[in-house]
């Protein structure tokens, strides 16, 4: 579990990088909105680990799994942030094969490329990095932080949500 964890923070940071350096190439800034405060994605950190763990116990079936577990993933957060908080950080109306702006044919390409990237580079070195550096007392306190910007983040969205809804 502890592994899964610190798995998770990684790919949530990769992730946030990830993004920043598209949106640099895309829009010339290298940061845009972001849910929590701190520089992570879950979704990514979720995404990573669900396809690590594909990988690992179901190979019969992952590169079915690399279409479908991102475009999962992406589409429910998507979802969630709009339905939940009426927020809206990416919009594929106009891409060719979207399905309600939340995910789309040319990005699932992509999350295809990136998942076997992480599952056949990424992924091992994470796991022999983490042989060195895995039990350091440091991680728990990473993970400590990445709680409290969740409860922090989560609270201020919903008092903008029921502000809105008293407008």
């Amino acid at each position: 579990m502890r592994r899964t964890a610190q798995c998770f923070l990684i790919y949530s940071f990769l992730g946030w990088i990830l993004e920043g350096c598209y949106n640099w190439f895309a829009a010339g800034r290298f940061q845009k909105p972001n849910f929590l405060y701190g520089p992570v994605k879950p979704m990514y950190g979720i995404a990573g680990i669900l396809l690590a763990g594909s990988y690992k116990y179901d190979r019969k079936h992952f590169s079915g799994n690399c279409c479908i577990l991102p475009l999962l993933v992406e589409f429910c957060s998507g979802w969630w942030l709009k339905h939940r908080y009426h927020l809206t950080y990416w919009d594929y109306s106009k891409e060719f094969l979207q399905l309600g702006g939340l995910i789309c044919f040319k990005f699932a390409l992509c999350w295809i490329v990136l998942a076997q990237c992480v599952v056949r580079w990424i992924q091992p070195c994470l796991e022999w990095g983490l042989r060195f550096v895995g039990s350091l007392a440091g991680w728990k306190v990473l993970f400590r932080v990445f709680l409290l910007d969740c409860l922090a983040s989560t609270s201020r969205r919903r008092k903008a949500c029921l502000l809105e809804t008293v407008k």
